[in-house]
Formats: structure tokens, sequence, C-alpha cells
């Protein structure tokens, strides 16, 4: 598999807690991977009104394909005391996957190959526990 960037994105204290807000920001940060910051954040959040993606507890999987990718990508973020997702659902880490509109199936295999860590509770309690640019190398380190 080619290497898939992983945006380690801060955001700056946990005040920070509306779900559009931080896809935003997230997408602002991973801008060296799209062509059109806008256009991926409004395809992300057209896809987090179809689908849920805080599928895991503590953790949410927003993802896109879209024609403003130009290169498949993450962006890491986390929020301690929890952002509302769905549902009153609360997340704490936030994993953004970016994927080229044309990729063949390309994003399912990211997002397989993290989920499959995912559901290891010490996986999880590990990127909980450790800072975002240590998290950030820790999904790097899935890919390499």
């Amino acid at each position: 598999m080619e290497l898939i960037p992983v945006v380690p994105v801060d955001l700056i204290d946990d005040s920070m807690s509306q779900k559009s807000s931080i896809i935003n920001l997230m997408a602002t940060k991973s801008e060296p991977y799209l062509s059109d910051v806008n256009k991926f954040f409004a395809d992300v959040m057209t896809h987090e009104q179809e689908m849920e993606t805080d599928v895991v507890p503590d953790i949410a999987l927003p993802h896109a394909k879209s024609s403003a990718v130009k290169t498949p990508f993450i962006a890491v973020a986390k929020n301690m005391n929890g952002v509302v997702w769905n549902n009153s659902n609360k997340v704490k880490l936030i994993v953004l996957i970016g994927a080229p509109e044309h990729a063949n199936k390309e994003h399912l295999t990211i997002i397989a190959k993290l989920a499959s860590n995912l559901a290891m509770d010490e996986f999880v309690e590990d990127l909980l526990n450790s800072d975002i640019q240590s998290v950030a190398n820790k999904i790097r380190g899935l890919y390499e």
C-alpha cells in the first residue's frame, strides 16, 4: 500500500466542540492534499448526513470520496471533553479520511485497515491516552 499522509490537527483547546467546525478545520489543515478545501468539506458533510460515522466508541471516522482530493490522506484530531457527533453520542478522537473520487476502493482499504485496529481495545486506549502527534504517528505506522 502506498504511504498515506497523516495530518495531526491541534484543536487548540477543548472548546472547539461543533462537528462541522472540527471537520472544516481538519479539511483546511489537509489543504496540501486537496484541490478545493470547501468542496471536500461539503462532500464530507453530505456524507455525514447520509450515514453515521461514529461507529466505534469514542471515535468518529468521517470520510468522503471527492473530486477535491488529489492524494489520499488521513487527518486526526482530539477533544477529550467529547464532541457530540450523532444521536447525542460523544466522540473524543476524530479520524478524517479523504480519497480521490475515482479511487478504486482505496478509501475502503484505508478504512478497513484502520477499523480492524480500532477493534482492539488496547490500540484505542493507546490513541486516547496519546498526544495528537503520537496519534498521527501510530496511525501512520499502520500504513508503512
